[in-house]
């Protein structure tokens, strides 16, 4: 081969790289930029997308911004679920007391205790415990045993918010929380009068796990 024609080649193949190099750049670059209009336009899209590729913590992120555009309690209902099973504490906590301080928190309590996808105990209940359990996560262990128990002065039913952070709390193995919960589940116990023979049976049965795993030798 003569040295022309290897020259040529050489020149040809610089050519081709240099023209894919380009063309990838300008890939890069475009969905970059349909990145970052999808991020600042349609951030509801932008949910779909992260959660559908496993990002939950981004999923979370782009559920407020969802949630500040349209100031709806579902979107809002919707950041606090996210964020809590995406373990970002601080977003969970900080929205979820965003939402159960709404005025129409009530409403939509009672339009998802009537819906086919109840939670278990209701969802005020469901709310407060993801809040407390958030609050435990973040090391705020007074303001998680108030939103715990708050909800439960009145009435102590099954599946409630301190249920929730008890257990928690167990499966953490951290007995110096779970002690200070028991002193005020008996605290709860001595000073409330409850109304029904099932919440004191409630109460009861929950302090005697938590006695228990406090006893227990690991």
């Amino acid at each position: 081969m003569k040295c022309a024609e290897i020259a040529a080649e050489t020149k040809l193949g610089k050519l081709i790289a240099k023209t894919a190099g380009i063309t990838l750049a300008c890939i890069v670059a475009l969905i970059l930029i349909l990145f970052g209009v999808f991020t600042i336009f349609f951030p509801s899209v932008m949910v779909e997308i992260t959660d559908f590729c496993g990002m939950e913590k981004a999923s979370a992120r782009y559920a407020v911004s969802v949630y500040t555009r349209s100031n709806d309690i579902d979107d809002l209902a919707d950041v606090v679920e996210r964020a809590y099973y995406a373990e970002s504490w601080s977003i969970a906590a900080d929205y979820g007391e965003r939402l159960s301080a709404r005025e129409d928190f009530e409403s939509y309590c009672k339009k998802a205790d009537a819906s086919a996808n109840a939670k278990p105990g209701g969802y005020a209940q469901f709310t407060a415990g993801l809040i407390a359990v958030s609050q435990y996560k973040l090391g705020n262990n007074a303001e998680a045993l108030e939103a715990a128990l708050t909800p439960n002065r009145q009435s102590f039913t099954e599946n409630n918010a301190a249920v929730t952070l008890a257990m928690t709390v167990i499966a953490d193995g951290d007995k110096d929380f779970a002690s200070e919960i028991l002193g005020e589940l008996r605290g709860l116990l001595e000073n409330i009068n409850f109304d029904m023979e099932a919440d004191i049976t409630n109460l009861e049965t929950l302090i005697s796990v938590v006695e228990s795993y406090c006893q227990s030798q690991a």
